[in-house]
């Protein structure tokens, strides 16, 4: 796509370009045409005028009115080509008449309702709007009843095809009277299309565990506390304590204007201020403090729909709150002895807190449509994390809750065993119940293993930093220059102290550095290299968080990427890390200003290091000066501002450090970081064998112990004796880690160093029950289904079909479109050009048909204009049966599609053979009457002979006819089109498989993509139930 040339709007903004003799209707928001049409109008006219997107997006403002012209002006730097336009009208201008964000909220499902029919209406609304999926997921559940709404949640469907499949499953469950469901039954089931038991859907008991029991303890626990859990986002509980005070250094109230948004953004603004309203939240205000509201981008929304509240001028002037945040060695200490967790979400946490009467007005807003103040605590506000995590803390420390603890809104439930920890839970939901405390069920996690926590996972005494954290330096490649070695050297020598013999390891690599020597990197220098890199990321090098510290975040960016490492001091003052991270910049970013990517270094540094940095002083390091203004700089548009914005939420300090020092960071946003799949270097933890073989009692002659590990002698190698309880996790460890292999390359990645009995059978079943692998890998066996073919026809007119061939732009004409319609019986076509597809050309060119006669049967594709109600008419008007081919299947029209690349082939010969410039509608009719007049390879005759009687020329000698008679060739037509296709089927089917589905067999679905799109889109979507 052409970018936009250097036409600049003058101060009107109009871009000073002649249009010539263009006549356009112009787009004016307040009495055009909708949006959509609007554009589609346009692209016409300037395909009419053969005029491309350059063109349009030079003189589109001649063609806007009122706000569209402004908001235009407005954004003009921000719009590159023609697509960019086309997303930047539509998403501001949408049409009045299309459906709104209410008719998708309001949409429920009753009981009794079709959950198929209330799935269908609502998807279509949310798609119309233009939702995100999981804004569409959130939508479907919300108009659920409260139990099937959190039931659906344990489940968690990724997509709205699982979203339906698994609501059905719920509703026919609940009908019969079920109590147990197994939400993780999905990922597990067997997609063999025979019928099957639910001993059979699941994978084989040797690789499995049974959890039915753990799963009906958290429906039943959930169920006996409905009231915990809120019902949607403005379902907040007030927690019964004081309204908490918020106290100002000054009393000079701060009075802020509100922020100009587009009208889709005034509409969201209005709809989230009014459920406020509805739910308590806020109230109307005459305060004279007013702080500017605006929409910020919402990441699992896909667009600005979060509301914020630009609160910068008032936390200026709010007193500072000395609470400490939660140490994180306590924390982990406590978790130490647990062998099962639960993480627990607030539903908008911040919202539960009541503020004083006296202190609402100093949490009022503005709006373009009126003035409102908090009646809770809002987000934004400096004083807000230190509040809340005070109440919630002092709630557990009144019961003397001693399995239980928070971060903020996150709360960890911890015990020893599975009854306790029901217990544990039961306890806490009693606490929510009395403190009027609510949970967001879809963010909360049951009974759990393993759990991830603020950075660490922990999982039965053991607690450990997440993989990705070291593997940045871990994934750099081996210098080429002393620049580069420098850069790594200097990364490594802050970890010297966890790193034995560090000077000895280091010793090849300074040699290089040495004046006057040349580099020449040898086996010796890689030797070190690797040797450095293995015991700084196979070593637990990073230190743990600690809130009483402040925290340091070294940031950089260049060309490629973004990078920063997350710093505190120990007791001497020296700075570790606690996380590293690094990443790519996207293609868009890559055009920002240096100024614009290092403070995207930092806002991407906060976004990773949330949970350490939200709620307590840090210091940024930027090695860009110009950044050390961000916190005071005033008119900032775009997104700086937007950035501005959500820095404003942290209480920090820039300094800058030269690049120079700031090396860390430097190399990190100088090497992108790769996003291949990890390696372990262990499949199993030696010490979790020894402990698990123990447990099992494993036993046997064949059976030696070696260095106390229970091994097997297989072909003079030793192989570990897997234990039952971690076979499951090895087949998992290493399907996963590896992409997902075969059955076949799975056995040969662990039976040459592990071992049990009937170990081939149990990867062969695992591979094949693998439900990623279902849906990602296409079938290597036969395909189902034979095939089905369309009756021939005897007569003429018995049957015709429609096919359209597209992209004759610019050859020499106007039309672009070439219309087929052939007659099934004697192949004879007729071919039409137009200027669109609709239903109304298509009309026009069967009218010309039906003069001749008019068919028994059309069949054509599925293009809106042969579905719409307009067409259907006309066809019912003539008494025409209409077939419809199989959707992305066009074999279905075999006949008009092989004749269409025929004509187009005969049509580009003539085009290119031709000396002069001959519009190709020009050429048309010779091209159709050439194929009439030639022989068909199937029946051997020519169409028009078989049609009309029409001989494709005249007899040499004078005979009158050199074919059989007419009625004589058609039947021998027929015959030789019969045979054809019983050859053609034979054929076909020794390539397919016959295969018959009976109700409640389970099938996953081939989806249809386009070609060069959706590369990584499963092939597959399911699994689905037949139910007939």
């Amino acid at each position: 796509m052409n970018d936009k040339t250097n036409a600049k709007p003058d101060e009107s903004g109009i871009v000073m370009q002649a249009t010539n003799s263009v006549i356009i209707m112009p787009f004016d928001p307040n009495n055009s045409m909708n949006v959509n049409s609007w554009l589609k109008y346009f692209n016409d006219k300037c395909q009419e005028y053969n005029l491309d997107d350059t063109w349009k997006l030079n003189n589109i403002t001649a063609y806007l009115k009122n706000n569209a012209l402004t908001e235009y002006v407005n954004s003009y730097d921000t719009i590159k080509t023609w697509e960019e336009f086309i997303s930047f009208l539509t998403e501001r201008y949408i049409a009045p008449n299309l459906v709104n964000l209410s008719d998708f909220t309001s949409k429920s499902f009753k009981e009794g309702d079709d959950i198929t029919l209330y799935f269908q209406e609502k998807l279509k609304i949310g798609r119309q709007l233009n939702l995100a999926t999981s804004m569409i997921l959130e939508g479907l559940s919300d108009g659920l009843p409260v139990n099937l709404r959190q039931l659906l949640a344990i489940n968690s469907p990724n997509n709205p095809t699982e979203w339906l499949t698994t609501a059905s499953k719920l509703i026919k469950i609940q009908k019969s009277d079920e109590n147990q469901i197994n939400p993780s039954h999905s990922a597990t089931q067997n997609l063999k299309t025979n019928s099957t038991t639910e001993d059979q859907v699941n994978p084989p008991q040797s690789v499995t565990e049974n959890k039915c029991e753990l799963r009906k303890e958290v429906k039943d626990i959930i169920k006996n506390f409905d009231s915990v859990f809120s019902k949607d986002k403005y379902d907040v509980g007030a927690l019964r304590v004081e309204p908490q005070r918020i106290v100002l250094n000054s009393d000079l109230p701060v009075s802020l204007r509100p922020y100009r948004t587009s009208p889709v953004e005034e509409q969201e603004i209005k709809s989230q201020v009014e459920k406020l309203l509805q739910a308590g939240l806020i109230k109307e205000s005459n305060s004279p403090y007013s702080s500017p509201v605006t929409l910020a981008f919402k990441r699992d929304e896909g667009k600005k729909t979060r509301l914020c509240i630009d609160f910068r001028k008032l936390n200026a002037l709010c007193k500072s709150d000395s609470e400490p945040l939660p140490l994180m060695d306590s924390l982990l200490d406590k978790l130490s002895k647990a062998k099962i967790f639960s993480s627990l979400d607030l539903a908008s946490g911040y919202w539960h807190v009541p503020i004083h009467p006296k202190d609402t007005e100093k949490l009022a807003f503005c709006t373009n449509f009126g003035l409102y103040e908090w009646c809770r605590l809002p987000f934004g506000i400096k004083v807000a994390p230190a509040i809340f995590n005070r109440l919630i803390r002092r709630i557990l420390t009144k019961y003397k809750i001693d399995f239980a603890c928070n971060y903020f809104d996150h709360i960890i439930v911890y015990s020893s065993s599975e009854l306790e920890h029901w217990k544990h839970l039961k306890t806490i939901f009693e606490i929510c119940e009395k403190e009027n405390i609510k949970l967001k069920l879809s963010k909360c996690v049951f009974a759990q293993t393993k759990i991830s926590f603020l950075g660490y996972e922990i999982e039965q005494g053991k607690v450990s930093p997440n993989n990705a954290n070291i593997e940045t330096i871990k994934k750099l490649q081996p210098p080429t220059n002393v620049k580069e070695l420098q850069r790594f050297l200097g990364s490594v020598n802050v970890y010297n102290k966890f790193i034995p013999q560090y000077a000895k390891l280091r010793y090849p690599l300074n040699q290089l550095l040495k004046k006057d020597v040349k580099f020449n990197w040898t086996n010796e220098c890689q030797d070190a290299f690797d040797k450095l890199k293995e015991t700084l990321t196979t070593k637990p090098v990073l230190n743990l968080y600690n809130p009483d510290v402040t925290c340091h975040v070294f940031v950089d960016a260049s060309q490629k990427s973004v990078g920063a490492v997350l710093k505190q001091p120990d007791a001497s003052d020296i700075l570790h890390p606690i996380a590293y991270h690094s990443r790519t910049l996207r293609d868009y970013e890559k055009n920002y200003a240096i100024t614009e990517l290092e403070c995207l270094a930092i806002v991407d540094a906060l976004d990773k290091f949330y949970y350490y940095l939200h709620g307590q002083k840090f210091v940024i390091h930027t090695d860009h000066a110009a950044l050390v203004w961000l916190k005071n700089v005033k008119n900032l548009r775009g997104r700086l501002f937007r950035w501005s914005l959500k820095l404003s939420m942290f209480d920090y300090e820039i300094k800058y450090q030269k690049g120079c020092t700031n090396i860390e960071a430097d190399m990190l946003s100088r090497h992108p970081v790769s996003h291949h799949l990890q390696h372990a270097l262990h499949l199993l933890d030696i010490n979790e064998i020894k402990t698990q073989q123990k447990n099992d009692n494993l036993c046997g002659p064949k059976y030696h112990e070696v260095k106390d590990v229970i091994v097997i002698k297989k072909r003079n190698l030793y192989k570990i004796v897997v234990p039952f309880s971690l076979r499951l996790k090895l087949l998992n460890q290493a399907h996963e880690q590896f992409g997902h292999p075969g059955v076949q390359k799975m056995l040969n990645l662990i039976t040459p160093q592990y071992y049990w009995p009937n170990i081939t059978s149990d990867i062969t079943e695992f591979v094949k029950h693998c439900s990623v692998c279902q849906l990602n890998k296409k079938r290597k066996q036969k395909r189902f289904g034979l095939l089905q073919q369309v009756p021939s026809t005897s007569t003429p007119f018995e049957c015709i079909s429609v096919d359209t061939v597209g992209g004759f732009n610019y050859y020499n004409s106007t039309k672009k479109f070439l219309h087929i319609v052939i007659d099934h019986a004697t192949r004879h076509v007729w071919a039409f050009p137009s200027k669109n597809e609709n239903s109304e050309t298509y009309i026009n060119i069967l009218k010309q048909i039906f003069q001749i006669q008019v068919p028994v049967k059309l069949l054509t594709d599925r293009n809106a204009a042969f579905t719409s109600s307009r067409f259907k008419k006309f066809l019912r008007n003539y008494n025409v049966k209409h077939l419809l081919t199989t959707a992305h299947h066009p074999q279905t029209n075999g006949k008009v599609e092989r004749v269409n690349q025929s004509l187009v082939t005969r049509l580009k010969c003539k085009v290119n053979s031709t000396s002069t410039k001959v519009p190709w509608t020009k050429l048309l009719e010779s091209v159709t009457n050439e194929y009439n007049l030639t022989p068909h390879s199937i029946t051997k005759y020519p169409p028009a002979y078989l049609l009309l009687g029409t001989l494709p020329y005249d007899s040499p000698i004078g005979q009158n006819s050199y074919y059989e008679p007419v009625n004589e060739a058609r039947n021998l037509a027929l015959q030789r089109t019969i045979d054809y296709h019983n050859k053609n089927k034979i054929r076909y089917d020794a390539r397919f498989v016959d295969k018959k589905f009976n109700p409640g067999d389970l099938v996953v679905y081939e989806e249809f993509h386009y070609p060069n799109t959706r590369k990584l889109t499963p092939p597959f979507s399911g699994p689905y139930e037949v139910i007939k």
